[in-house]
């Protein structure tokens, strides 16, 4: 049978996840350093602690009755502040929980995983991946790493039945963030940036977690998916606005070209 571990699966994204796997009918092996993954309901089994260390990965991936087939990789780790100001611990904690552990549990399932039979590999990514924001040089350098890794682990691992694959969302509307989506302003701010003109929820995102790590996705390997409404579609001197429509163009032709 077909099990899931879900890393970071108490988040708002893992939660979500969790729960979109399970009305699929698999078995989820959940885990995170918030002691709340044990109230996750439905789950075969939930792990708290670090999933960076080796010793937690090994007992979750070791849960299951066999090798599981899907894994899903959702940690973060954040430290904002400016270029100048940022020290090497805090790129060295931002990268090994949002990238190292992400090559480190993909490595770790690989090597259970018998040669042939179907597995996916699903890294939750961000559309920082793409796109500078001032103080989150390290959360983006970290996100684009997981594109790279998606690439490297397609190229390897995809002969052994190992797909590996990214979804980059654009901004989620979860409880980590709400301070900002429930001020008026600001949510009207962040879904002004977007060309749907509202925010994403994370069932939306779990929707194509589920998409990659199922069979209607058998082909697709190696790529970075983005779940963002088209803001990275977006030209920064394009105000959006649907009461503002773009002004008539016109365009000349050379003589005897019909259009």
């Amino acid at each position: 049978m077909t099990t899931a571990v879900v890393l970071g699966a108490a988040g708002g994204i893992g939660r979500a996840v969790v729960a979109r796997l399970l009305a699929d009918g698999t078995p989820v092996i959940a885990v995170d350093q918030d002691p709340a993954v044990h109230d996750l309901p439905g789950v075969t089994i939930a792990f708290d602690g670090d999933a960076t260390g080796q010793a937690l990965l090994d007992r979750a991936l070791d849960a299951a009755p066999e090798p599981p087939s899907i894994l899903v990789h959702a940690l973060l780790s954040e430290h904002r502040a400016p270029l100048q100001d940022l020290a090497p611990e805090h790129w060295h904690r931002v990268l090994d929980v949002g990238l190292v552990s992400a090559w480190q549990a993909a490595t770790a399932l690989v090597r259970r995983h018998p040669a042939g039979r179907p597995a996916s590999l699903v890294l939750i990514g961000s559309v920082h991946a793409h796109a500078a924001s001032p103080g989150f040089a390290p959360y983006a350098v970290a996100k684009a790493g997981l594109g790279a890794l998606a690439r490297a682990a397609a190229t390897e691992w995809g002969h052994l039945g190992v797909r590996t694959n990214v979804v980059e969302p654009s901004f989620v509307a979860v409880e980590r963030n709400a301070h900002r989506w429930r001020d008026p302003a600001e949510r009207d701010r962040i879904r002004a940036a977007h060309p749907l003109e509202r925010l994403c929820s994370p069932q939306e995102v779990a929707e194509v977690v589920a998409f990659l790590s199922g069979p209607a996705s058998s082909y697709v390997n190696g790529v970075c998916l983005p779940v963002d409404g088209g803001a990275l579609s977006v030209l920064p001197e394009v105000h959006l606005s649907r009461n503002d429509p773009p002004p008539p163009t016109t365009v000349h032709l050379p003589e005897g070209l019909e259009q």
